[in-house]
């Protein structure tokens, strides 16, 4: 009897051990809950919760998941552990949630068996920053006791960022600059439905940290950024006075890793910035190497330079970057004298080569015609673009679009021109390759001049440039001849956009700075699919707050007509304003950060970092 008494008993044990393991295994396969059905209900307590965190810390929220069984409520946290969007905070085993440093609505959520959860969080960004050698520690107390004022030679102004501007997500930490209308200490008040963070400093001047303007912009993302800037006398603190509110808008869409290179014109050298980073801007080649061009897959450069300082002629050279040694080697030279040519523009990857491994580039001649060479040799390569072209009229400044079936150039309407450009259209043309050829259709004008923009006949159109989806084409329009060479802003240089495939001509009025000569040039694009809006880089003499003005600009870049240092901007274009047929489509536009202030900086292409490939 014993023995049969102990038999039944592990049989027992046994049986319990493998309901537990039947158990444990359906909670897995669950998320943590009970077999489908036995939950009739499931919660999140608290059902919503506010938190307000401070900038540069964090907060906690505990939660608690509780399940309706037959029997009554069950406390399930630990098996059903609820969730939440990472960018909100993370939630430890006991239910309790880290809150970064991060504003807005988010959702918590839990899944057990075939129930589920939520509950809402709101959290709000607060905090205060002093910035700057000389702020005083007691600067917040200073301006909390002070009244408002309303003399407006006392008031200070806000010089960027430029209001209704929108940035990309991912834009570095901006400085926001004003003038300071004599006062000597500032209050900059950021502001969003979620975020309310105050800046002071005693500098006209102000910029936060990366992981502050990180924290701020993810508040604040897909709505406006109020910033206003207060400022009094210490002498005299018990009056303070009020900017105008400026507003800088900020968009879901992210700039994938790329980089920015340009010409800083007034040193001779083509500069490269990583997008996002805000380390200094790197050297890619010095000796007057200019008017350059990228392909898109990053890894090759074309340019032209005066050779000897010799620049009643051009050459055009090629580079290529070579991954194992990370540096990019000079493979054509242009001193020596081999290809007479400015403006370039490669094929892209996959036509007509399978990989990066061969190129084919598309050279302006000095005659103010096209042109095919072998980027790593130099070599001619044979093509019909002699026999397509039109009889009386240039081609320069060519741009392959990025399925690489149409080429887009300025055409002007007289012979020779291979650098400036006067009376000139945008066409384009086919291009295929087959059975070893390279074949060019017959250019067709897409824009004839003159074009009629803010009531002014703009008689001068260049610089085209295709969009990374292969839609749009943007483009130069002046009213006269390109650089005078007395004031480049007297041609009244402005970007307007035009479907690829022929329409009417849509002026940028926001992101050309309303209806002023501001030398606006070298357009080009993002790469890569962004989901709202596109994006444009290009160069302008348009203030840059008080850090580049007329009044301050280096000496160094006065040349050619230009009357300060061209910055490089990044300006935005919507997709839905676009659809709807809106009569602007673009913003203000935003400096790009990381640039020298002093220098001359023009002709900006935007493509993959060549590190990447």
């Amino acid at each position: 009897m014993r023995e049969l008494a102990r038999v039944l008993l592990v049989l027992a044990r046994m049986r319990v051990s493998l309901m537990a393991v039947v158990v444990l295994g359906a909670c897995a396969h669950h998320g943590g809950g009970d077999d489908d059905g036995d939950y009739s209900a499931l919660r999140i307590d608290p059902p919503s919760a506010t938190l307000t965190v401070a900038l540069d810390s964090t907060g906690t929220q505990a939660y608690t998941v509780t399940a309706t069984t037959s029997t009554g409520d069950v406390d399930v946290t630990a098996t059903c552990l609820p969730t939440v969007d990472p960018n909100f905070g993370t939630i430890a085993a006991d239910g309790t949630m880290t809150v970064l440093a991060h504003g807005g609505m988010t959702q918590v959520q839990a899944a057990c068996g075939n129930q589920t959860a939520m509950s809402a969080l709101t959290v709000n960004l607060d905090g205060a920053v002093s910035v700057g050698s000389n702020t005083p520690p007691n600067a917040g107390q200073t301006f909390s006791g002070a009244t408002l004022g309303s003399d407006p030679s006392l008031t200070p102004t806000i010089q960027y960022p430029i209001d209704q501007a929108l940035a990309p997500l991912n834009l570095p930490p901006i400085e926001v600059q004003w003038a300071t209308a004599g006062n000597d200490l500032f209050h900059i008040a950021l502001t969003s439905t979620y975020a309310s963070v105050d800046v002071y400093t005693s500098d006209p001047q102000a910029t936060l940290s990366v992981d502050e303007w990180n924290a701020i912009v993810g508040t604040a993302v897909g709505e406006q950024l109020a910033i206003t800037v207060e400022g009094l006398v210490q002498a005299m603190p018990t009056t303070k006075y009020a900017s105008a509110p400026v507003n800088l808008g900020l968009s879901y869409d992210t700039i994938d890793t790329s980089a920015i290179y340009y010409w800083a014109s007034s040193a001779g050298d083509i500069m490269s910035q990583t997008f996002g980073q805000t380390t200094a801007p790197t050297v890619v080649k010095d000796n007057c190497t200019a008017c350059h061009s990228l392909s898109r897959a990053g890894s090759r450069i074309g340019y032209c330079r005066c050779v000897a300082n010799d620049c009643s002629q051009e050459f055009a050279g090629f580079m290529h970057f070579d991954p194992e040694t990370a540096t990019w080697n000079e493979v054509v030279d242009a001193d020596n004298k081999a290809i007479a040519g400015t403006y370039t523009t490669f094929a892209p990857v996959g036509n007509p080569f399978p990989d990066d491994g061969q190129a084919i580039a598309m050279v302006t001649s000095t005659s103010g015609t096209l042109s095919l060479y072998d980027p790593d040799t130099g070599s001619a390569v044979p093509s019909n673009l002699a026999d397509v072209a039109v009889a009386g009229r240039s081609a320069l400044m060519p741009d392959w679009s990025a399925d690489g079936n149409t080429v887009v150039f300025a055409s002007p309407s007289s012979t020779g021109q291979s650098v400036d450009v006067s009376n000139s259209s945008i066409a384009t043309m086919s291009y295929s390759y087959a059975t070893g050829s390279h074949v060019f259709g017959t250019p067709q004008l897409l824009v004839t001049e003159p074009i009629t923009l803010n009531a002014q006949s703009y008689t001068n159109l260049f610089f085209p440039s295709f969009s990374p989806d292969g839609q749009w084409i943007v483009f130069d329009a002046a009213r006269e001849a390109w650089r005078d060479f007395t004031s480049e802003r007297a041609a009244g240089q402005r970007l307007v956009l035009v479907p690829s495939a022929g329409g009417t001509p849509i002026d940028l009025t926001a992101l050309d700075g309303g209806t002023g000569d501001l030398d606006t040039t070298w357009p080009h694009w993002a790469p890569g699919n962004t989901t709202d809006y596109y994006w444009i880089v290009f160069s302008s003499e348009r203030d840059y707050g008080h850090e580049v003005t007329m009044a301050n600009t280096n000496a160094a870049c006065i040349a050619n007509g230009v009357q300060q240092c061209k910055q490089i901007w990044i300006g935005a274009i919507s997709k839905a304003a676009l659809a709807a047929g809106t009569v602007d489509p673009s913003f203000e536009p935003v400096w790009l950060p990381g640039q020298n202030v002093t220098a001359d900086n023009i002709s900006p292409y935007w493509t993959l970092p060549a590190q990447l490939q």
